[in-house]
């Protein structure tokens, strides 16, 4: 287990930028990760902007995250490249070339969009055998009544 005095080691290391990164990439606000974390929009804030934060809170928000808590603790920032993605575009304060560093969470909606759709073709193929079903018993009812 890590200490306090290790994560001060590490310089390229602030666990509350970790938490404010993640919960960006999640499209979360702080007020939407107050009933979460069980905090007010305030402490949530002053939390983004601490270097180090305890085990039990780092905890909290890891969980509030769906992150295991070594994320927090360990994802490094790069003093070089500042960031931040917003609106679909990325904007860069730095006069060096761009680079992503870390992991990133993509959602992408199309391959959702496209599953959904395929479940509904196959819905619509089985209802329209079902309805042809129906259709041919009625005229079998009907030609038998003749």
């Amino acid at each position: 287990m890590e200490t306090q005095s290790e994560t001060l080691n590490k310089p390229n290391v602030h666990q509350g930028h970790n938490i404010k990164r993640l919960r960006e990439s999640k499209g979360i606000s702080q007020h939407g990760l107050e009933p979460l974390v069980n905090l007010s929009q305030q402490t949530i804030s002053r939390y983004e902007d601490k270097r180090v934060i305890d085990e039990e809170m780092l905890q909290r928000f890891a969980k509030a995250l769906e992150v295991p808590v070594e994320t927090l603790k360990n994802m490094e920032e790069d003093a070089c490249f500042n960031y931040y993605i917003e609106n679909n575009t990325f904007s860069e304060f730095s006069d060096h070339a761009y680079a992503v560093a870390g992991t990133h969470n993509n959602y992408n909606p199309v391959e959702e969009i496209i599953k959904l759709c395929n479940e509904k073709v196959e819905l619509y193929e089985r209802m329209l055998a079902n309805e042809k079903e129906k259709i041919s018993l009625l005229e079998k009812m009907l030609m038998d009544k003749k």
